[in-house]
């Protein structure tokens, strides 16, 4: 077996065991389940982010695709943005959040320009670029301005944690149909995740925001 070949292996294992920890962490605040699973699957989701990203960056260079490189970059933030925000209780911003953040600014706007670029060369992918580039900018933009202003706690905490980690989730997801299925054009599947479930992220947040709490969150 090739390297490459060895890595997609490595990669499509950690999706899978990263979309399934994502729907048990999920399901936990929806059927009120023991914390302790929440915490224990949410890891587990995690680290099944680190090695998806950790596969495919090399692969992205293997085959000179820059459009991979940086999906890894947007989903890799999603999900370790969203783990500090779980693990920095006190909210104020470390220099490591600052870096994350700042990364993922310019991330976004190379994401912008190549969406542009490459759209305007008759590849459909652009789109998708073009517009989780934008995704990408307004979470890391909100992060900096909120570290900027001290950082963020409590209720606004948990808002961007579960935010974040929806996000990563919504990668994991479309990873999964854009593997297992075909659409024309291709931005459809790409899409389809983020129109259907963002709604539902931005209703949970407010709900976060406005006091109702997910069961057993710190």
């Amino acid at each position: 077996m090739g390297a490459f070949r060895t890595l997609l292996v490595i990669h499509i294992t950690a999706g899978a065991i990263a979309l399934t920890s994502a729907f048990v962490a999920a399901a936990t605040k929806t059927l009120d389940l023991p914390h302790k699973w929440h915490i224990y699957s949410g890891v587990t989701f995690f680290i099944g982010m680190i090695v998806i990203f950790v596969t495919a960056i090399p692969m992205a260079f293997m085959k000179s695709n820059v459009f991979l490189f940086l999906i890894a970059i947007f989903s890799f933030y999603l999900a370790l943005s969203g783990w500090r925000y779980a693990r920095n209780r006190s909210g104020a911003p470390a220099r490591f959040d600052w870096v994350i953040a700042g990364l993922m600014a310019v991330a976004s706007v190379c994401m912008i320009f190549f969406g542009v670029m490459i759209f305007t060369g008759d590849h459909s992918h652009g789109i998708t670029m073009a517009i989780f580039g934008c995704i990408g900018a307004g979470l890391s933009f909100s992060d900096l301005w909120g570290f900027r202003r001290g950082g963020v706690s409590g209720k606004q905490r948990i808002a961007n944690h579960s935010t974040k980690m929806l996000a990563g989730t919504i990668a994991t997801v479309t990873a999964f149909l854009v593997t297992n299925f075909t659409t024309h054009p291709a931005f459809i599947l790409w899409l389809a995740p983020t129109v259907v479930i963002t709604p539902f992220i931005v209703w949970w947040g407010k709900r976060i925001q406005a006091g109702v709490k997910p069961k057993g969150m710190p």
